[in-house]
């Protein structure tokens, strides 16, 4: 006499198979969505800090919106691109602006961005992952 598998232990199984690996997609990652400002970078284990905005600059920051879309400013210029998510928190970002008169810590910023691969997302924090596990470091704006 053959046993067969009640429906829903197959179909539990199933989806338990398909659930497993974290997998975030552009529309569905609404954790990430929303304008985050970079608050430090950590380059060869040394931490660089915010500096304080002199006259005509503007906060160094991110902003994730829904489908892809991206857009930023540097400390004196804004930028426009795409960013996309996939599994085990990898990010890909892409984009362009001018870099006219940028600073130092404008500079980092812009320099750091198109290496960056990796994301970490806790609470109102953060951490964008790039060469050699440097880090660019984040809190929620909005």
């Amino acid at each position: 006499m053959k046993k067969f598998i009640p429906l829903s232990t197959f179909l539990f199984g199933i989806f338990a198979l398909f659930s497993c690996g974290k997998t975030t997609t552009i529309s569905s990652n609404m954790e990430l969505t929303g304008k985050w400002e970079l608050q430090s970078i950590v380059q060869n284990s040394d931490t660089i800090q915010k500096p304080a905005l002199a006259k005509g600059q503007m906060p160094v920051s991110l902003n994730f919106k829904e489908k892809g879309e991206l857009e930023g400013t540097t400390s004196t210029n804004i930028m426009t691109g795409f960013y996309e998510t996939a599994q085990q928190n990898t990010i890909q970002l892409g984009g362009g602006g001018t870099e006219r008169a940028e600073t130092q810590w404008g500079n980092l910023f812009v320099n750091a961005l198109p290496n960056v691969n990796l994301y970490d997302l806790k609470m109102n924090r953060l951490v964008l992952y790039y060469e050699n596990n440097n880090q660019m470091i984040f809190s929620r704006v909005q």
